[in-house]
């Protein structure tokens, strides 16, 4: 946001504001309340840039601290988050060399996750359970289209 100058004539003081960007013929003065008049001099009007002598706390979009630091943090949080990810593949694809298969059993444990790779039986069993499953929605769907 801009910052405008002002100058008020019955205490004789020159302040600053940062307004939004508008017509601002005078503000109220800091010390008396009375208006004052915009100074139009080739200063009157400049850009507060965060951490610069006007003070403000605009945000500019070129300055680095403009942003809030929780964008950085995401940003940070993601590369680790992807980091993990990337291990993570690492391990399963092992599991899925040594076990001949695409299908994986994940353990959960409080510091780590293991994959060990699926049983011949543990995979009929998944296979026939997405089955029943797709059966269940195909019945509902059906049962629904009938009554309408």
């Amino acid at each position: 946001m801009p910052a405008y100058t002002f100058t008020c004539e019955a205490c004789n003081i020159e302040f600053e504001r940062t307004l939004k960007m508008a017509e601002h013929l005078s503000h109220p003065c800091p010390s008396c309340g009375q208006d004052s008049a915009r100074d139009w001099g080739s200063d009157a009007m400049s850009f507060g840039f965060k951490g610069d002598q006007t003070g403000s706390t605009a945000n500019t979009g070129v300055h680095d601290n403009d942003y809030p630091t929780a964008d950085k943090v995401v940003g940070r949080d993601a590369d680790v988050r992807w980091a993990m990810i990337n291990e993570r593949e690492k391990v399963k694809a092992e599991a899925r060399r040594q076990g001949g298969t695409h299908a994986l059993i994940r353990h959960n444990s409080r510091d780590y996750i293991d994959y060990e790779p699926m049983t011949p039986g543990g995979r009929t069993a998944r296979r026939n359970l997405a089955k029943a499953a797709i059966e269940s929605v195909r019945t509902q769907r059906d049962d629904g289209g009938e009554h309408r």
